[in-house]
């Protein structure tokens, strides 16, 4: 559907003073209806394609559509938009046009107005004594007519996926979490602030006047520095599906983080939403389908980076979020990672091998050795996917990859996260407190712990 009121909008921010309409009408011989105006009319003489002025309250399509009927007696015909005309009027005043098309059969009767006295249908190469605007919109519609597979826009768009779109924004707390809002129609969806655009806004504008409707917050004097950057964080396209049948595109914005203050004066619309909360994206995989948990990953990778990423859903089967990575040496030792003993993360208080969230576009392998090189300070080689399937514990979001380090374990340097790093003899990792995805994995190391394919050499 053409939006003609932002079309008109902007028509009046340009100076335009009055809004007009006509219809080139054609024959399947390609000949062009055109109407003389009577000798009594204001301007006798000219001939032209039905058209006038739209009346006050008018729809642009209704308007044109009544113009041809009141001027030829045709109705109920398809019109298509095709494009505009900007003219001046006999009294000066600027006029922009929409101009439809539409074809009838040869022969086709016409039955003109008081204000028409002749009529002809003539070729676009033979037009008779006809307007400069008229003339071009005339020549420039048989131009592209001409065209193998055109068509005007307004039947284009009847032919082509048109996604709705929505606008929305990530605010977070202090600490890092994200704010999800509880859906009051489907209680299992949480939501961030935002939603669909209306007509004649842009998806900026969307999310700063949901986020007001539906957290009683206005993020723009709430967090003005963040919201006047204007600061997109992804591009999310979703393919149509079976929960809703059209394409989604959503512009997910940076909305800054709220403080605890500010967070005492959300109000929600009971509509809408029945609670609010900030969560790590550790705990929000709790709450959320594995769909929309890998959405939000998507964003707040998006979010991490700095740098606007282009996302798909339904995602490239080789998408990931996140990376573990089991770095062995010659001596038969595992590099483990004693996590912090803070809720919000995985594991906490565990021995763990090294793991962490993907940043930007990166690889697997790539993420794995900046991973490891932030957590314990050492660079890796021979990085390859584990074979083998997945633990059930172990999200289906995470590659698990095998890596060799042949340094001395004085050169191991705990990084800003956990509480230490060390290597540990395999027949020794069971005996730590370690998640049971472990006994899963480690056997699969036993072969090859010094990044090849051959055992392991044993040292007494």
């Amino acid at each position: 559907m053409i939006d003609f009121e932002v079309l008109t909008a902007l028509a009046a921010h340009g100076g335009i003073e009055r809004i007009g309409v006509g219809v080139v009408l054609r024959d399947a011989s390609g000949r062009i209806l055109l109407i003389r105006r009577a000798a009594h009319d204001a301007l006798p003489g000219p001939w032209e394609y039905p058209g006038g002025g739209r009346e006050d309250g008018e729809g642009i399509e209704a308007g044109a559509a009544r113009e041809l009927a009141e001027q030829t007696g045709l109705a109920g015909l398809p019109l298509e938009y095709a494009r505009s005309l900007d003219l001046t009027d006999r009294n000066g005043r600027r006029v922009r046009q929409f101009v439809f098309t539409t074809v009838v059969p040869d022969g086709t009767p016409v039955t003109l107005s008081a204000e028409h006295d002749d009529q002809q249908w003539a070729r676009p190469d033979q037009l008779p004594q006809t307007g400069d605007g008229e003339r071009e919109v005339i020549r420039w519609l048989t131009r592209r007519l001409a065209i193998p597979g055109w068509r005007p826009v307004g039947g284009y768009l009847t032919t082509i996926a048109r996604p709705t779109v929505y606008g929305c924004f990530l605010v977070t707390d202090p600490d890092g979490r994200v704010l999800g809002m509880r859906s009051t129609i489907n209680p299992t969806v949480w939501n961030l602030p935002g939603g669909n655009v209306e007509h004649g806004e842009t998806p900026f504008d969307t999310a700063l006047r949901e986020a007001q409707e539906e957290l009683g917050l206005d993020l723009a004097a709430e967090n003005p520095e963040v919201i006047a950057r204007r600061r997109l964080v992804a591009v999310v396209h979703e393919q149509a599906g079976t929960e809703y049948p059209v394409p989604v595109c959503g512009y997910v914005f940076d909305g800054g983080v709220l403080t605890r203050e500010q967070q005492t004066r959300i109000r929600l619309d009971p509509a809408e939403h029945t609670e609010w909360r900030f969560e790590t994206a550790h705990d929000w995989d709790a709450l959320m389908p594995p769909d929309r948990y890998q959405r939000l990953l998507q964003v707040l990778r998006a979010h991490r980076c700095g740098t606007p990423l282009y996302l798909e859903r339904p995602s490239p089967e080789d998408e990931f979020e996140g990376i573990m990575v089991l770095v062995t040496d010659r001596h038969g030792r595992l590099l483990m990672h004693h996590r912090d003993d803070k809720p919000g993360i995985a594991w906490p208080g565990y021995w763990t091998p090294i793991g962490g969230w993907r940043e930007g576009d990166e690889t697997p392998q790539e993420n794995a050795a900046r991973e490891v090189r932030e957590e314990a300070g050492i660079e890796i080689t021979g990085l390859r996917i584990l074979p083998g399937p997945h633990h059930e514990l172990v999200s289906p979001l995470t590659r698990v990859l095998h890596a060799a380090w042949d340094g001395p374990e004085t050169d191991l340097r705990l990084g800003d996260e956990g509480l230490a790093v060390r290597m540990v003899p395999l027949a020794e990792v069971l005996d730590l407190k370690v998640p049971p995805y472990l006994q899963h994995y480690l056997p699969l190391l036993a072969g090859g712990t010094d990044g090849t394919d051959q055992p392991a050499r044993r040292t007494s």
